[in-house]
């Protein structure tokens, strides 16, 4: 059955929901919720607004770039490994394959020439290679290990000297300078590696024949 135009509900102007009792918002009820609101402490402790020193007093803080002391624990870092690598230069009848003749000279002198780079970055004296005298490639890259071992007492010498004097350098040199010494770290670490597994074979195959 179709409900009949005349029996729709008139409509209605507005503003008259108010007059006849309807939900109307209240003012007075939102104004209190707001100051309530601003009373309620922030992470800081205090009520009201927080100020811009406050928030820079939360800020966590920014991880430190390189230091005096961090460079120098780098050096003594890769000083450790060229020691390992000089002990295992050292091992009787120590034989190594081409291959890895080759790869062990290509990393040694690519370590020294980073050395050598932060050396001068830092302002450092730096060492001349010495010449080997004869002895085959164990000397020779016995020579390496001893030139990388000069290059990081330089190193060490003048970063101790600059910090017991006060000295500065600037953040892009820091930077500069931790990033050659991580080169070489890395190219010795390698090196030093690959020349442990040669030993470690090496010894394996004297047991077996024992």
């Amino acid at each position: 059955m179709v409900d009949r135009p005349d029996r729709l509900d008139p409509i209605k102007n507005i503003g008259e929901d108010k007059q006849s009792g309807g939900p109307v918002p209240q003012q007075g009820s939102f104004d209190a919720y707001m100051e309530k609101a601003g009373q309620q402490p922030n992470p800081t402790g205090k009520t009201g607004e927080v100020s811009p020193f406050d928030l820079a007093q939360n800020q966590t803080p920014l991880a430190q770039g390189p230091t005096f002391d961090s460079l120098l624990a780098q050096t003594k870092s890769v000083q450790g490994m060229l020691g390992d690598i000089n002990t295992n230069l050292q091992t009787k009848n120590l034989k190594l394959k081409a291959s890895d003749r080759a790869s062990l000279r290509s990393k040694l002198t690519n370590a020294n020439s980073y050395l050598k780079a932060a050396n001068v970055k830092m302002g450092a004296d730096v060492p001349e290679t010495p010449t080997p005298a004869g002895g085959g490639i164990i000397s020779k890259f016995l020579g390496y290990v001893t030139d990388g071992q000069a290059n990081l007492q330089a190193a060490q010498q003048q970063l101790m000297s600059m910090k017991s004097k006060g000295g500065a350098l600037k953040p892009a040199d820091f930077l500069a300078i931790q990033l050659k010494l991580a080169h070489a770290q890395q190219e010795i670490e390698y090196a030093s590696m690959m020349l442990a597994n040669a030993v470690s074979g090496l010894k394996t195959l004297f047991n077996i024949q024992l």
